[in-house]
């Protein structure tokens, strides 16, 4: 096959643009994905997902460099292996943030990345339970379906929520993104999760005008008088490099994208021939400006033993499995949530700056069988994140070698006002679960285990569990600016016939789940390589 153009990663936008640029009016396309098939059934199960995060099978196994602004922790960077990327592992949460996100990239002078421009890209790829109407699609890939099974603290929290003067909301994409509820899920009716990969892949892998080729490492691109022809990849043990006869997309996300410029020789002249890579481009903001969502939690106990630890017990676990398998939803369907929000804790920001998720369950919560072993206490765990850092980090080649997984430092909680905000955060949400309608329900704060005593003690106690809620962006920044990767059309500067379409474009973050806002992306920057004029 000499393809027409050659998409690197099968993610979020890799799939949509595959689908895309193959159909009629695209031409050939070859999709290159490092990793595998993802056809096991705990992809397709939603409430075995923090089973795919840290499963070397499931996921690549990164971790950042120490963090400074964490006392020299290393994180962990879950990023999914395989065809949908890390759509195939992710919490299945379904929101696009708040439309002030993309208003604002407009105001950074990216004519046509305003929410307005980007709505019918959204309502184009989605299928949403709600059907068709101003602000949700109904006939799209993207299966989108309301939660199957509630907390029953649910209702109590939402009550709080009120009491704090918080909006609760049915439907996070009707309300700017902001509120307190239960977000819609990326699953079908059937409860079965809807990855890109099975959205815009698998029902076109017969399309005679796409080829998918896995478990194919790309080593760099080939830049020739400054244009991109081709990739050069390993498979099977064998190199290979091919032609591109238009254009040469990456999609590889918002770590493995910038990685894959520096390998090729697109970055920081002297950084890069200081690790033996001879520089094609000297373009200094390759893997800077990377951000992602600072995140603690802290747990509680529950005065009702009503929490998903009542679900774990054996044999009713076993059955709510065997329900998930008939197809009827059921707490094997979604996460175990019990509310979730988006918040302005200062009105004057236009969009939310705070994100929580009160789960029902703790990252220990596990399986227990009567009379053999005992059930885990019942608790809920409150984690929250700042939706909008100031914090900055990068990301860089240890060495030259492909194989060699990247370094990546987020430098999360660096900025004095985001842990000023995170201090803040925590003071709000461990005082909200002392309300009066939630009082009846919360016990006693268990982690940390002994309250911090002052300023001090709460910096340090969110240090020692800090890390990110896997959003990474920004890492080959979208702009007209000098430090922009990328133009508003999503092609490298400098470099003819390449584009980054990913998360790593994104030149702010937003204050909503990616997914989708990915998905969009693609689509719309599919329509502008095809020529066609906008939505």
């Amino acid at each position: 096959m000499n393809p027409d153009y050659i998409v690197i990663g099968a993610g979020s936008a890799g799939c949509v643009l595959a689908n895309r640029l193959s159909g009629a009016g695209g031409g050939k396309v070859l999709l290159l994905e490092a990793g595998g098939t993802t056809r096991s059934i705990l992809y397709r199960m939603p409430l075995a997902a923090t089973k795919l995060w840290f499963n070397p099978k499931t996921s690549w196994g990164l971790w950042s460099e120490p963090e400074p602004g964490l006392d020299g922790r290393k994180i962990p960077v879950p990023r999914g292996k395989g065809l949908g990327g890390s759509s195939a592992i992710n919490g299945t949460i379904y929101n696009r943030g708040s439309p002030h996100d993309y208003d604002q990239w407009r105001d950074l002078g990216l004519e046509g990345w305003d929410y307005a421009a980007l709505l019918p890209y959204f309502k184009k790829i989605e299928n949403h339970w709600r059907g068709v109407d101003a602000v949700h699609g109904g006939s799209g890939e993207v299966a989108v379906s309301p939660v199957a099974s509630r907390s029953p603290f649910t209702p109590v929290f939402l009550e709080t929520a009120r009491q704090m003067g918080w909006p609760v909301t049915e439907d996070f994409l009707a309300n700017d993104g902001e509120g307190v509820g239960l977000s819609d899920l990326n699953v079908d009716r059937r409860g079965r999760r809807v990855s890109a990969a099975d959205a815009f892949l698998r029902p076109i892998s017969s399309r005679p005008t796409l080829t998918i080729e896995t478990s194919a490492q790309v080593q760099r691109i080939i830049v020739e008088n400054g244009r991109a022809t081709g990739v050069e990849y390993l498979r099977n043990g064998q190199r290979k490099r091919v032609h591109a006869g238009r254009e040469v997309i990456l999609a590889a996300g918002a770590i493995a994208s910038p990685q894959i410029l520096l390998l090729s020789g697109i970055g920081p002249a002297d950084e890069l021939r200081a690790i033996g890579i001879e520089p094609v481009l000297d373009l200094a903001s390759v893997g800077r400006n990377l951000n992602d969502q600072p995140g603690g939690s802290f747990e509680f106990t529950v005065k009702q033993p009503l929490s998903f630890v009542r679900n774990l017990r054996a044999d009713r676990f076993g059955l709510s499995l065997v329900q998930w398998a008939l197809g009827l939803g059921g707490i094997a369907a979604g996460p175990p949530i019990v509310a979730m929000g988006s918040v302005r804790t200062n009105t004057t920001d236009r969009s939310p700056d705070l994100r929580l998720n009160l789960a029902a369950a703790t990252m220990l919560s596990k399986v227990w069988y009567p009379g053999i072993t005992k059930p885990g206490p019942h608790k809920l765990m409150m984690s929250f994140g700042l939706a909008h850092p100031e914090s900055r980090g990068s990301v860089t080649l240890a060495s030259a070698d492909p194989a060699a997984p990247p370094r990546i430092c987020y430098n999360l909680l660096t900025a004095p006002n985001d842990m000023a905000r995170m201090k803040a955060y925590y003071r709000l949400l461990t005082g909200m679960i002392k309300q009066p309608a939630f009082a009846d329900v919360a016990g006693e704060i268990t982690r940390p285990a002994t309250a911090p005593a002052d300023d001090a003690a709460l910096e340090t106690y969110l240090k020692s569990v800090a890390g990110t809620t896997s959003h990474p962006m920004g890492s080959c920044k979208m702009g007209i600016d000098a430090a922009a990767v990328v133009d508003g059309e999503c092609k490298v500067r400098g470099i003819a016939n390449l584009r980054v379409v990913d998360a790593s474009i994104f030149p702010t973050q937003i204050s909503g789940n990616p997914h989708a806002a990915i998905m969009a992306v693609g689509d719309k920057v599919s329509d502008m390589i095809l020529g066609r004029a906008a939505l």
